[in-house]
């Protein structure tokens, strides 16, 4: 068996990169970005109130002045109005263009109104500047503002509205395929035997999928048939960008998935990882070429096998799944795991890595910990549902200390 981190590596280094596609702004929300956003022009494009008040000469106010009469108002989004001449001022609302040489703003609030003008109150001070939010302070035309590979929230979306971009090159969504296999499976609404269990896998991991933004995922149930899984997977193979197979990967007698994976061409990269619970998963690559109209358009397709254990197919998704995914649509940015320190002792492993589900806690400090909430064994996902994510111990002897500072994801 190969470590972790050989494995993750072995994903890593084999995924193919999704081509591109131009959608249109409103329909761009957790697509991949897959070029620059760079501002067309100064941000802010003039120098903008921030207050609602009055502006004027700074100099005045430094000179002593205290009234002032008032030359007009001017609105947001209204054609500019000419700048008030020494000792006057204009009225002024939050968000509009002030006019030079008028660089500070004393607010509303501050003032008091008199026949044809202002009166500021007794004690109020004022620097030059304030209420003023000076042109291409944020910003220069050409600056790149939402980098390559960044997952779009509201907030690139709004840098790209702001920039006048009515499309958006992005990552074409993923196509995948989940399968899962058994004998033992039936349906969500089918009344089990005794010696039947509802599937669950195909569901889970779907739903996770939708989490991260692959919306397009296909799910297959087959039994335990090496003919049927032939058939769906060389079908599968020809469709779908990433498979992933849960169950028959181990080494039994109805494990048929890897003879099946190989008689159909798929390189293997791996078969096994010294961790627990996943130790039986299995991770290939299979090349698929592009049609006669289109020649160019090879992709590799990633087969994700793991095993049929919920607990065990579950954490190997968030594990190396999510991350090859995440890799073949052009992810340059995505969230850091990041480390918790363990709130209990807990007992290394000498030869395999442990994930071990975790609830989050707080100790007396006010900071985050990792309690770890072992299931009962990798088929107890209820023990799952009651946890927010998994802690990575690496092998060894002794133990790690509570209080030792640990890899950390949260489910998703």
């Amino acid at each position: 068996m190969i470590t972790v981190a050989e494995a993750e590596r072995g994903v890593m280094e084999s995924m193919g990169r999704l081509p591109t596609e131009r959608v249109r702004l409103k329909e761009a929300h957790g697509r991949v970005l897959r070029e620059g956003i760079t501002a067309d022009r100064a941000g802010p494009p003039f120098d903008r109130a921030t207050l609602d008040g009055v502006c004027f000469r700074f100099s005045d106010w430094a000179g002593g002045q205290r009234e002032f009469a008032v030359d007009g108002v001017q609105a947001a989004g209204a054609v500019p109005l000419p700048a008030p001449e020494p000792g006057r001022c204009l009225e002024i609302m939050t968000g509009a263009p002030l006019p030079a040489p008028c660089d500070a703003v004393l607010r509303v609030e501050d003032f008091e109104r008199i026949d044809g003008g202002v009166r500021a109150r007794d004690g109020v001070e004022l620097e030059s500047g304030t209420g003023v939010h000076p042109r291409g302070s944020d910003f220069a035309a050409g600056d790149v503002l939402v980098p390559v590979g960044c997952v779009l929230t509201g907030r690139e979306i709004a840098v790209a509205a702001s920039c006048g971009r009515e499309t958006l090159e992005v990552t074409v969504q993923p196509k995948v395929a989940v399968l899962t296999t058994g004998d033992e499976l039936v349906e969500v609404e089918d009344e089990p035997k005794p010696h039947q269990i509802r599937r669950s896998n195909d569901l889970a991991l779907r739903a996770t999928l939708a989490a991260v933004g692959c919306t397009k995922v296909e799910l297959n149930h087959l039994p335990d048939n090496p003919g049927a899984i032939s058939w769906n997977l060389e079908r599968l193979l020809q469709q779908a960008d990433v498979i992933v197979i849960t169950g028959g990967v181990s080494r039994g007698m109805f494990d048929h998935i890897p003879g099946v994976l190989e008689e159909l061409g798929v390189k293997r990269v791996f078969h096994g990882v010294a961790q627990r619970p996943g130790r039986p998963m299995y991770f290939g690559t299979f090349e698929r070429p592009g049609d006669f109209l289109h020649p160019e358009d090879t992709r590799v397709v990633a087969i994700f096998a793991l095993p049929g254990n919920p607990v065990s197919a579950f954490t190997c998704l968030h594990r190396y799944v999510l991350g090859g995914l995440a890799r073949m649509c052009g992810i340059e940015q995505s969230v850091p795991e990041g480390t918790l320190a363990l709130a209990n002792e807990v007992r290394r492993h000498p030869e395999l890595t442990l994930f071990l589900p975790v609830v989050l806690g707080t100790g007396m400090d006010g900071r985050w910990s990792a309690v770890p909430r072992a299931s009962n064994t990798s088929g107890d996902f209820a023990s799952v549902a009651r946890t927010h994510g998994f802690v990575e111990i690496a092998p060894g002897a002794g133990s790690v200390a509570d209080g030792d500072a640990v890899p950390f994801r949260f489910w998703r």
